[in-house]
């Protein structure tokens, strides 16, 4: 199931503990110095990213998808 998030603005490491072992898609409101993304306003959220790839098609903006979890965990 995907769901669409406020559009609130969170660090990313904020969205990484809102957000456990789930796939995310960010809108990048802000960049480290180093220009990766270090703030953003979640989009979409999953627990699979099969489930997202559509809907992150149809998005618009400077995107960031990525998986919160650890490289160890079974990733859908």
């Amino acid at each position: 199931m995907i769901k669409t998030q406020e559009l609130k603005e969170l660090e990313i490491q904020e969205i990484k503990e809102r957000y456990p072992k789930q796939w995310v898609t960010v809108n990048i409101t802000e960049k480290d110095v180093y220009g990766f993304p270090a703030k953003g306003k979640v989009l979409l959220q999953a627990s699979s990213i099969d489930l997202m790839v559509d809907k992150i098609k149809s998005l618009q903006g400077d995107l960031y998808t990525f998986y919160t979890g650890s490289i160890d965990d079974k990733v859908e």
